[in-house]
């Protein structure tokens, strides 16, 4: 599947749902959301719920982590922590590094490193959040692809 396609997909495959960032990131510093989104792993579609968490520590930079579950033909999940998040323009904005896990069961556990970044779009009361990722790991790099909504 070449990288077109799997961009096209998004519209159709990677409508997420997450929570709020600007409201829990004014608040002490602290943002959590939920999304679901598109995985592509070894040139295969799935979909993944994630949770994620991220404290900032300065305007410019936060530490935090994140864990997905990816619903496959054989289903794995991946942690991706410590992760560490700079913020170019001390917005909401970012780039992320981090070292990735991936384990389930009648697979081995796979070590990588995850490269993601996210830019939200505010339009009227909604933020869109499109988020694209690569996970460098054993068998090809990965890509992740998502679309959250924000109110």
């Amino acid at each position: 599947m070449n990288l077109l396609k799997k961009i096209s997909l998004i519209g159709l495959l990677a409508l997420s749902l997450s929570t709020s960032a600007y409201a829990a990131i004014e608040k002490d510093g602290h943002r959590f959301s939920l999304s679901g989104g598109l995985v592509v792993v070894n040139e295969q579609s799935s979909f993944a719920l994630s949770a994620e968490y991220e404290y900032r520590i300065q305007e410019f930079y936060g530490i935090g982590g994140q864990a997905s579950y990816v619903f496959s033909s054989q289903a794995f999940s991946q942690v991706a922590a410590p992760r560490f998040y700079l913020h170019p323009l001390q917005g909401d904005w970012y780039i992320s590094a981090s070292p990735v896990f991936y384990f389930g069961s009648g697979m081995d556990t796979l070590v990588g490193a995850r490269l993601t970044t996210r830019m939200p779009l505010e339009i009227n009361i909604l933020t869109l959040i499109p988020t694209v990722g690569i996970d460098m790991i054993k068998g090809g790099p990965n890509y992740i692809f998502g679309l959250g909504i924000a109110i």
